[in-house]
């Protein structure tokens, strides 16, 4: 049996699919080779069927048999050309058993993107006062780091360079932090709210002329380790108008509920976990449906997004298995700071 690297991105294929959620998000190339107990190939599980196995609210402690891709791509020697594949980076290189003995990875495994993120920090922080009353949230500090600084070094790791932020409250301490952005390696530019405009009204000021589309626009209180590439793999995919991030999130009922209708009972289930798909407050828009909006009027997201609906517009959901924290309140602060 070859003795498989502890480096290789590699599942067995008895472990469950919460395991591989864990060992996906600390990946960089996001994918893992599903392995047997004589370490031979027997399948890959990328991010993409993760989001899958989500959406059909499958049980995570099943195998990760359950949703891996039973014919993955190998090679079966070394020194290979990954230019061809489209969207491929990283292939294993197996022996005559079929073991996994090395990788070869795509050249382009990060290029800078050209798509603008668009952060919305005009919020006046209410519910975190007074911790906000001389600082505005996106400053707020964990582990020493402003929230924001936080979210744009995410983006940049990806190769996204182009920022815009919206700002209002205490605004002018943000631009004095973040500058033009050279000291984080990218570009910021700004859009100043003369009044508070709502979580997508600042979208309407927008240069269109000047900024690469889709758009992804994010909250600046949210601290996420979502893959940002394949987000807008899936947007442009999809064909999306608007495509947004939704998190699974759980809650435990503290009492018993009663199954059946009001006379009849059928079972009781004791302190039953109930699911839920969020908005994570994350979004890539398409640049037509931004035309639109009318300027310096206060539009919340929730809002923009129903009027979409209507007009029968592609919105789609994308999934996200990664960390994803809110700091939305003062307890959220407390235990992540």
């Amino acid at each position: 049996m070859y003795n498989i690297k502890k480096k290789f991105p590699i599942i067995h294929k008895d472990q469950n699919i919460s395991e591989a959620i864990k060992k996906i998000s600390k990946s960089k190339i996001k994918i893992l080779f599903v392995v047997n107990k004589k370490n031979k190939l027997l399948g890959s599980i990328s991010s993409g069927d993760l989001r899958r196995s989500i959406r059909k609210k499958i049980d995570l402690e099943q195998s990760v048999e359950k949703i891996m891709f039973k014919k993955p791509r190998y090679f079966k020697k070394k020194g290979n050309d990954l230019s061809s594949f489209k969207d491929i980076i990283c292939i294993p290189v197996v022996n005559k058993k079929k073991e996994i003995i090395d990788l070869e990875f795509s050249k382009n495994l990060l290029n800078n993107k050209k798509n603008t993120v668009f952060l919305m920090a005009g919020g006046k922080g209410s519910r975190l006062m007074p911790l906000t009353k001389k600082i505005p949230k996106p400053l707020l500090k964990i582990k020493g780091v402003p929230i924001i600084e936080k979210i744009i070094l995410n983006f940049m790791r990806q190769g996204f360079k182009n920022f815009i932020i919206s700002v209002n409250y205490l605004g002018h301490k943000i631009k004095k932090y973040l500058g033009n952005g050279k000291r984080l390696k990218v570009n910021i530019n700004y859009i100043n709210e003369k009044k508070y405009l709502g979580t997508a009204g600042s979208l309407s000021l927008i240069n269109l002329k000047q900024t690469e589309f889709p758009l992804i626009v994010a909250n600046s209180d949210l601290l996420s380790e979502i893959d940002y590439n394949n987000l807008v793999d899936y947007h442009n995919k999809k064909k999306a108008d608007i495509t947004i991030c939704g998190k699974n999130k759980f809650f435990e009922m503290p009492y018993g509920e009663i199954l059946g209708n009001y006379t009849k009972v059928n079972a009781i289930v004791e302190k039953p976990k109930i699911y839920h798909l969020i908005n994570a407050g994350v979004y890539v828009i398409d640049k037509k449906i931004l035309k639109n909006i009318i300027r310096n009027k206060k539009l919340m997201m929730n809002e923009y997004i129903t009027q979409q609906l209507k007009k029968n517009k592609k919105v789609f959901c994308y999934p996200i298995y990664e960390n994803w924290i809110d700091i939305g309140n003062k307890i959220d602060y407390k235990n992540n700071r």
